[in-house]
């Protein structure tokens, strides 16, 4: 990895909020409203009944409704620690605040990530980073995610393989993991290793973008340009922090990954209805249609995609209205909660000045730690 230390700071673009038309707005809430009454009104209900999922989540336990508040907590706060990683001098109270607010937004909007963006950059910014600085711990978080994502349905089957339980849509599934994860880390080590095999890429990208932009009558991109500025960013937030990095994005993604499993212990599912690695696969399977923009947090399409991969994908032994249950009351814990907390840390944000810096004058996460 190149030895420089300085971040592009001055050449940072930060995003601003964009309006897009009323007829967009439009259509992706009916969208949202069409996918939200089909999923809850019409197919789940051919599933489960409701009345009898209540009836399980009623049935918790009083230490089980604290194990469950206990892990929602961690759920809550995990992404923090991987943002304090890639901006080492972000304070927790900082991180929270930027964590819960722009999860909250992209639980509760329509394409709300274009919306978080915008107004976590402003946040960073309010708080003394540079803009290059607070681009290269996104970027950074962002790459590691992904890896983290396409790994863990691999190491799901992994496990089932060794129980002897694997069948051949696993291994297809495992082997296009596999693949996936290869290439990404492939790819990832040659663009951060060398800055010629970086504008090797960006030429290749440059033929394949742009052909694209062409047929749809856009502006060409220099994806160049891009591909080293996104190395000089990853490179800038994770040459000296990578193991913390990983650690911390393996801790979120195992936060996420426990809630899961500990609401539907909670609801009564046994190791005998499914087994931990079967839920592990069902949660890394299901957590990927999040990536279909249909609807915030991916609401009614994760929830049916959890209960049908738990249902009908190998036959568990439990009935579909105690996997119901289960699916639901880890949707409510990790969904509700970061509004509400996303809604405060916004108002807590606007209001308070106290934290406040001049980025200019604070340029906070300008170089990288030795």
């Amino acid at each position: 990895m190149t030895d420089h230390h300085e971040a592009p700071q001055e050449h940072a673009a930060i995003p601003t909020t964009q309006k897009p038309p009323l007829w967009k707005r439009l259509a992706r809430a009916a969208v949202t409203v069409l996918v939200l009454v089909l999923v809850f009104g019409f197919v789940l209900p051919q599933l489960a009944d409701y009345r009898t999922v209540l009836e399980y989540v009623q049935g918790i336990e009083p230490f089980e409704w604290v194990l469950l508040a206990v892990f929602a907590g961690w759920f809550l706060v995990a992404y923090v620690f991987v943002f304090m990683a890639t901006l080492p001098s972000l304070r927790f109270r900082e991180g929270f605040v930027v964590q819960t607010t722009a999860t909250a937004i992209n639980n509760s909007l329509p394409a709300g990530g274009a919306i978080a963006l915008p107004i976590t950059y402003s946040q960073f910014l309010s708080w003394g980073f540079t803009p290059g600085a607070v681009t290269s711990g996104l970027l950074t978080a962002g790459v590691w995610d992904q890896l983290a994502r396409q790994a863990l349905p691999v190491l799901a089957v992994a496990a089932i393989a060794v129980m002897g339980e694997a069948v051949w849509w696993m291994w297809a599934v495992s082997f296009v993991g596999v693949i996936g994860v290869a290439i990404w880390v492939i790819v990832i080590s040659m663009v951060l290793r060398s800055e010629s095999a970086a504008i090797g890429l960006g030429n290749w990208l440059n033929r394949v973008v742009n052909w694209v932009t062409g047929k749809l009558h856009r502006d060409a991109v220099d994806m160049v340009v891009a591909t080293l500025r996104f190395r000089d960013n990853v490179l800038h937030a994770a040459k000296n922090r990578w193991q913390a990095i990983t650690v911390a994005t393996i801790a979120n993604h195992a936060s996420m990954a426990a809630l899961f499993v500990v609401s539907l212990r909670a609801v009564g599912v046994t190791e005998d209805d499914v087994s931990l690695p079967w839920m592990i696969l069902a949660f890394a399977l299901g957590r990927l249609l999040v990536m279909i923009p249909v609807s915030p947090g991916g609401l009614g399409l994760v929830d049916l995609g959890f209960i049908g991969l738990l249902t009908l994908g190998w036959g568990s032994g439990a009935d579909a209205d105690l996997l119901s249950a289960g699916v639901l009351l880890y949707r409510a814990l990790s969904y509700l909660p970061p509004i509400i907390a996303g809604l405060g840390s916004w108002v807590f944000w606007r209001v308070n000045r106290s934290w406040r810096q001049d980025w200019q004058i604070a340029r906070r996460g300008e170089t990288t730690p030795a």
